[in-house]
């Protein structure tokens, strides 16, 4: 019989990352707090990569950053004060509501930081304004549901300070959290993450030390809160646009776009007198315009008094002609001649725009 020759096999992924984690002892001791062993936290890392083999498979740099993060946090990777999770090829430190808690705790500026999750069974109320409050008494039974998840915390002055967040409201937060292998996808982790997120929201109304905040910062940074689903495809500009990017060129002035449809909007008795011009009215408008197209050297001043026209013709303000497009000058011109810009100092016509039929 043939005997199987068994041949030496190299060391395994996780015995390299142990090893490696074992080379870094010194570094980790050196930027944990006192009250946690290096070698407690080590075994705390290695059950976290042993439970997601998914971060073997990302770069070694990050995965050893990800963990010397925690450390200097001051935070285990246990899924309760935080966790290491991929996203795409690289590990990301990723503190959980245990975390914050705690290091709201130890900041010195809060007395007491409660964040609870409501269930569909549970008797819960509550109400903002001046005399906020919240109310919740949860269900010794079947919870159901998860349906909200509030905050409350209490300052070192006696301050008490509320929030509160609807599961949707939670659920348009998960959508743009990075990776597929992050603890929302858990059940089991569901709530708790869920009751981060409302602390998360909740913190950046708190006063809290420099580290908190910036736990809090790098926490954001593993969100695409600019994510595609808020995304809209833009549209081509139309001239609507286009007169709104002028209106920011003009020196910040507002130009309210609702006078626009001024001409349906007005009162029916000014709708009548401006049915009541005479037709050479409009039509001497026209010409003027006609015959300013024919001249290959438009200037400035014909625009602005091309835009008086057309404003004193009952015109929407948006129904700029071509000619006047063409050329930024013009097309500036044309609408400060609609306003009513007098041709001295540029100020703005106030009147309103019922008043306009009166200037006719």
């Amino acid at each position: 019989m043939n005997e199987v020759v068994e041949r030496p096999r190299g060391p395994s992924e996780i015995a390299i990352v142990r090893d490696k984690l074992g080379e870094m002892g010194g570094q980790f001791k050196a930027a944990l707090p006192a009250h946690i062993p290096v070698e407690r936290f080590m075994r705390v890392v290695m059950t976290a990569i042993q439970n997601n083999p998914d971060l073997l498979k990302v770069t070694r740099h990050s995965l050893f950053n990800s963990a010397m993060k925690a450390a200097q946090d001051g935070l285990l990777p246990d899924s309760r004060e935080g966790a290491i999770v991929p996203y795409k090829d690289q590990a990301q430190w990723m503190p959980m509501i245990g975390g914050l808690r705690k290091k709201a705790r130890n900041s010195g500026e809060i007395a007491t930081w409660d964040v609870h999750a409501v269930h569909e069974n549970d008797e819960f109320d509550f109400e903002l304004g001046d005399n906020p409050f919240i109310r919740h008494k949860p269900t010794l039974g079947d919870p159901g549901k998860l349906i909200a998840v509030y905050s409350v915390a209490t300052l070192k002055s006696g301050e008490i300070s509320r929030d509160v967040m609807s599961v949707s409201a939670v659920e348009k937060i998960r959508t743009k959290s990075r990776g597929k292998n992050t603890p929302w996808n858990d059940p089991i982790f569901y709530d708790e993450m869920a009751k981060k997120t409302v602390a998360r929201r909740h913190s950046k109304v708190l006063p809290m030390s420099s580290d908190l905040d910036d736990l809090i910062r790098r926490d954001d940074g593993l969100y695409d809160l600019e994510g595609a689903s808020d995304k809209v495809e833009p549209k081509p500009r139309g001239l609507a646009s286009k007169l709104d990017a002028l209106a920011e060129m003009r020196g910040g002035e507002t130009i309210d776009h609702d006078i626009d449809d001024s001409a349906s909007a007005q009162p029916p008795a000014d709708a009548d007198r401006r049915d009541e011009r005479p037709a050479s009215a409009s039509r001497q408008a026209s010409e003027g315009e006609s015959s300013d197209a024919t001249n290959s050297e438009i200037t400035v001043e014909a625009a602005r008094k091309a835009g008086a026209a057309a404003r004193d013709d009952g015109r929407s303000r948006k129904a700029v002609p071509a000619k006047y497009k063409a050329n930024e000058h013009f097309l500036e011109a044309y609408l400060a001649g609609f306003d009513g810009d007098p041709e001295d100092n540029g100020d703005v016509d106030e009147s309103e725009p019922g008043e306009e039929g009166n200037r006719q």
